[in-house]
């Protein structure tokens, strides 16, 4: 065995070491045939090196570990793995630095931390070699030829989207094949898909109708906020007791609620929400069609002389808000660098801050108007200063997400509780309905210790329908009771439950979304489930992860009993026809300008 042989089959075994544990602290190692495969790529590429690119090991074995960690630390954050789409996303890096150096632990360290030393002994190694050490190139041909037949042949038949490839074809087939999707597939022309449609109320009558007519309407997008921590205590201290208090009387608290966002996250529930369209998924929805103008619940709303203002504690480029929130039809803009930036917390304004400058503002607004904020403080990571934390956390809570994320949240809560406080003060808040609901999860299960941590304090298996609840609350002043409203939804329902309340028709070009007050249950996933997965409170159907339809998981939730799969094509049937009347609907408005889509 030569010099060369022996220091390639060296960094092999230990480029292989980190793939182990990067299976391990990520998707498992249980993906068997995912992770076997990788091994396989990575053997594939150290012979072409060792043959074709002699004395260049080393290059490949730095870039396979930065590869590793790049893809190690998008996971922790997003629960997928990175496409060379994000790097069209790299200006917003620094925004989310916090949640990025929280995952810097000694795991992630391990994929790069030896390429200094190993730097030395590349060069002492380089140093010793002799030039008559050559390998055999025929065979490798061959052996080429044959690995890369196999990887991709059955892909392009197929079609695969890159994540279902990454699970039959491992990470560094995933790498390879994202650029090719992306130039190849993802590009191409959609048929015209039928638009959904909802069953109607038999009746003219409707639940909640116009019980809010005229009132100013006050949505507040609640940052990482999750339905499992309504009316829940840690050691015997309720977490959020300001929310709870809202679910006691004037209010309409829709329980079976879920989040539809993609790569965007706190953006795409605003795209999501204001649009009653689905989100690409892949990327984000600001990023995509920031430029589209939609006639959403935003215009809607001004048609009948509504002003309408998005308030935000982040500047206005970030996630590219300003020409997004302008497309959609927003009057004006309050963004960080219209406010008075007298105390930051995290990513941005402090929400105490936060509501008391928007309370100033909306006093201000002619009236009836319309206000949408999005509120900061509880983003992951979840750092708070410590003067700022109430709870008292269990050792084995300290400096975990979990923790992190109570404290956080109890301190929005308190925020929350002031704004509702402030409006009382400022004579508005009889005037107005207040609408609360959560962006997206702050705690996923994908992340190893969370989803123990969290299992552990809800006394049962937290799973992905738990985490993608997320409370809608509509508080009316004077309503009455609190009505709990189970109907199943998503955010793609928003536009057209409120227009409900308001007593106005939704007359969108494209809904996709349902009134939650008086339609049927039923909610398509995105992103963190593959597309096709749905709930409609009585079925939860989750498409395999590389897309295949007979492996696939369905369930009656009421029995907890599994399903076969064809138990369930209607619902499929039904997920997917909403994503791609989306996708061919938004495509169409920004290829052709949004004067040319006619309505439905």
């Amino acid at each position: 065995m030569t010099k060369q042989s022996k220091y390639t089959f060296f960094l092999f075994m230990l480029i292989n070491v980190k793939f182990f544990l990067f299976y391990l602290f990520t998707v498992g190692i249980t993906k068997v045939q995912s992770y076997v495969v990788t091994i396989l790529w990575c053997s594939l590429l150290f012979v072409i090196f060792a043959t074709f690119v002699e004395r260049k090991q080393f290059v490949l074995y730095s870039v396979l570990s930065g590869m590793l960690i790049v893809d190690y630390l998008y996971f922790q954050n997003f629960g997928i793995l990175p496409s060379i789409k994000q790097l069209l996303l790299l200006p917003q890096l620094p925004k989310v630095g916090s949640s990025i150096k929280y995952f810097l632990n000694p795991v992630s360290l391990f994929f790069v931390g030896d390429i200094p030393c190993l730097i030395l002994l590349d060069r002492k190694f380089l140093k010793s070699l002799s030039d008559r050490e050559k390998s055999p190139r025929k065979i490798v041909v061959l052996f080429v030829t044959l690995c890369l037949a196999f990887a991709f042949f059955p892909a392009f038949l197929e079609n695969l989207k890159p994540m279902q490839l990454f699970n039959r074809y491992g990470l560094v087939a995933y790498h390879v094949y994202d650029p090719v999707y992306l130039l190849a597939f993802e590009k191409r022309t959609f048929s015209t898909p039928s638009a959904p449609t909802h069953s109607k109320s038999e009746s003219n009558k409707k639940s909640f109708s116009a019980i809010a007519k005229n009132r100013n309407v006050i949505v507040v997008q609640f940052e990482s906020l999750q339905n499992m921590l309504l009316r829940r205590t840690y050691n015997g201290q309720p977490i959020t007791p300001n929310l709870n208090a809202l679910l006691e009387k004037d209010s309409i608290y829709f329980s079976s609620y879920f989040q539809q966002t993609g790569t965007g996250n706190t953006a795409d529930a605003e795209f999501v929400t204001l649009t009653s369209l689905h989100v690409p998924g892949d990327h984000p929805a600001y990023e995509a069609y920031g430029e589209v103008e939609l006639d959403g619940l935003v215009r809607t709303l001004k048609t009948i002389g509504y002003y309408t203002v998005a308030i935000h504690g982040n500047t206005k480029s970030f996630w590219n808000r300003e020409k997004a929130y302008t497309s959609l039809g927003f009057d004006d803009f309050l963004s960080l660098e219209d406010l008075q930036q007298d105390e930051i917390v995290g990513m941005g304004l402090s929400d105490f801050s936060l509501y008391r400058q928007t309370v100033e503002a909306l006093k201000e607004l002619p009236q009836p108007f319309f206000a949408f904020i999005v509120t900061l403080s509880s983003h992951t990571p979840f750092i708070l200063p410590q003067e700022l934390k109430t709870h008292t956390l269990e050792a084995k809570h300290e400096d975990t997400l979990f923790g992190n994320y109570l404290q956080s949240i109890s301190y929005a809560d308190r925020a929350f509780g002031y704004f509702l406080q402030l409006l009382r003060e400022s004579g508005l808040y009889e005037k107005s309905i207040i609408v609360v609901y959560g962006d997206h999860a702050g705690l996923y299960p994908f992340h190893r210790e969370t989803r123990l941590l969290v299992s552990e304090w809800l006394n049962e298996e937290y799973d992905f329908l738990k985490a993608l609840n997320v409370p809608l609350i509509v508080h009316v002043p004077g309503l009455g009771k609190c009505h709990e409203v189970k109907n199943v939804g998503g955010q793609v329902d928003f536009t057209p439950t409120i227009l409900n309340l308001l007593g106005l028709k939704c007359d969108l070009k494209l809904c996709v979304g349902k009134d939650l007050c008086n339609d049927e249950s039923f909610v398509a996933f995105r992103h963190h489930l593959p597309d096709g997965s749905f709930f409609d409170g009585e079925r939860f159907f989750m498409v395999a992860e590389d897309g295949a339809i007979r492996k696939s998981v369905g369930f009656n939730v009421s029995r907890n009993e599994p399903m076969p799969y064809y138990e369930f094509l209607d619902g499929y049937q039904r997920a997917i026809r909403q994503i791609e009347v989306s996708r061919h609907f938004l495509e169409n408005l920004k290829s052709k300008g949004s004067g040319n889509v006619e309505a439905r």
